[in-house]
């Protein structure tokens, strides 16, 4: 399974600065599950591939979320 969340925000800076609060996470995980995240412009596009179990790509798709809304509060913050 897979799934990719696309998101366009205000500013080309803005999109690359929620994908490198990102990247930490941006890995193989050890069942083969692959997160990749990229920008174009001010879109953000994150993609999880090789997900075995809906409910690990659930699971998965709700922590890239958290993240996202964590970095958009911060970076928010510091305008």
């Amino acid at each position: 399974m897979e799934t990719e969340i696309t998101l366009k925000y205000p500013s080309t800076r803005f999109a690359k600065s929620v994908m490198q609060a990102l990247t930490p996470d941006n890995t193989v995980k050890g069942d083969g599950m692959r997160i990749t995240a990229t920008t174009r412009g001010r879109t953000l596009k994150v993609a999880v591939k090789n997900c075995e179990r809906i409910e690990t790509l659930r699971l998965t798709v709700q922590d890239i979320f958290r993240c996202i809304r964590a970095a958009e509060s911060s970076l928010g913050k510091t305008k």
